[in-house]
């Protein structure tokens, strides 16, 4: 076995822990019910837009700081806090039977999703970099883990639906909670990079600040952090809110489970993709296809071509999510990684507040396919950015 074998198979075990915790994670069975269920205890479609807009206020509250926590202190301890707080979610939600409850669950989650957001990715660039000496392989191994991820979520929705039509839908969070748990004693025997860890020496404040100079006013990061908070925006509200679609054609229940699968297996095809998307050219013909498809969400009659839209939005904002997050780590040193991509998670989030209130409110008043239209702006915009985002460099050290 070659040495470059032998390096690959090291990083592949270092980081099992980490993918492994992320499968069982993902694998929690509420994700493709969740918007039934909160039909079924009284949320109005307006209601849905509130609950994503509480939900996006907290974790703009905790988003940069875990990140830079994460960078100050350890990047596992607080991916270990985001798995117990997922477990108080489930929790929760299962015992919630008005909207207060529910959003109460949903704030833990959005707690969850704050500190996973920017750490897993910055564990995995660290560790690439640790056992190979450059950031070379960050992208394959991130579109790994996106992978899993997917694969993770395609299981939980099948199963979810059956689930769902055999028990009901509430079941589905009570049954998740030994998955989370079993995820958090995966991540205690995971060996996290200490790269982070050499560089963060100075003061705590002078540390936030270098986050959001670096990110704000470093002019080779303008592109790519615009390219990334409105790609990330497309990409929050199609998968937050892509049943709405689905319940505006009058689609069966019993294809939610389907439906919930195809789009989360984006996670993987994304994944895989991404090593195919070497060239700007190849770039701009994905922009193109994203287009195409967010017209065809505006203006679907069916909800299998719907679904076939948001499939095609997905693998490509999964794909350009890993491509810019390395062209982001790539311009900013180890003890700002995690912060620097939390506070461009920020940015999507603070959008996503208004954003999901003003999708919601047209569904409401008119239909999710009016609201659409925002969503295609949105995505020439990124396009846009992408033109002037740099040649794609890897990191050595």
């Amino acid at each position: 076995m070659s040495t470059q074998k032998k390096r690959f198979s090291a990083l592949t075990r270092r980081l099992m822990p980490l993918y492994i915790s992320s499968f069982l994670q993902g694998a929690v069975l509420w994700y493709a019910i969740e918007k039934l269920f909160m039909t079924e205890i009284g949320f109005s479609t307006a209601g849905i837009g509130v609950m994503v807009a509480v939900m996006s206020i907290v974790m703009l509250a905790i988003e940069t700081p875990s990140g830079i926590l994460a960078d100050r202190w350890s990047r596992k301890g607080v991916i270990i806090l985001g798995s117990l707080s997922l477990l108080a979610s489930a929790i929760i939600a299962g015992f919630s039977y008005n909207e207060i409850t529910f959003i109460i669950s949903t704030i833990f989650w959005g707690i969850f999703s704050a500190l996973y957001t920017g750490t897993y990715d910055s564990v995995i660039y660290d560790t690439v970099v640790e056992e190979h000496g450059s950031s070379k392989k960050f992208a394959q191994t991130l579109g790994k883990l996106r992978a899993v991820e997917g694969v993770s979520f395609i299981i939980g929705a099948l199963i979810s639906g059956v689930v769902a039509s055999t028990f009901g839908l509430r079941e589905t969070f009570f049954i998740s909670i030994p998955l989370i748990v079993l995820s958090i004693v995966f991540l205690l025997k995971l060996r996290e990079p200490t790269l982070h860890k050499a560089e963060a020496n100075e003061p705590v404040l002078r540390h936030v600040k270098q986050t959001f100079a670096e990110v704000l006013k470093k002019k080779a990061l303008l592109p790519i952090v615009l390219a990334l908070v409105g790609f990330a925006l497309i990409q929050e509200t199609i998968f937050e809110l892509s049943q709405l679609w689905f319940i505006a054609l009058a689609a069966p229940l019993v294809l939610y489970g389907v439906f919930s699968a195809t789009v989360f297996s984006t996670w993987t095809a994304g994944g895989l993709v991404v090593g195919y998307l070497q060239s700007r050219r190849q770039m701009l013909l994905f922009g193109s296809l994203l287009l195409a498809a967010t017209l065809t969400l505006a203006l679907s009659p069916s909800y299998w071509l719907t679904l076939a839209a948001q499939f095609t939005m997905g693998l490509i904002l999964i794909a350009y999510g890993i491509i810019l997050t390395q062209q982001l780590h790539d311009q900013l040193p180890s003890r700002l990684r995690a912060g620097a991509s939390s506070v461009v998670s920020t940015l999507a989030r603070f959008l996503l507040i208004p954003g999901s209130l003003i999708i919601t409110m047209i569904a409401e008043q008119n239909s999710i396919f009016d609201a659409t239209w925002l969503i295609f702006v949105i995505a020439a915009l990124s396009i846009v950015a992408l033109l002037f985002t740099p040649q794609q460099k890897h990191k050595t050290v």
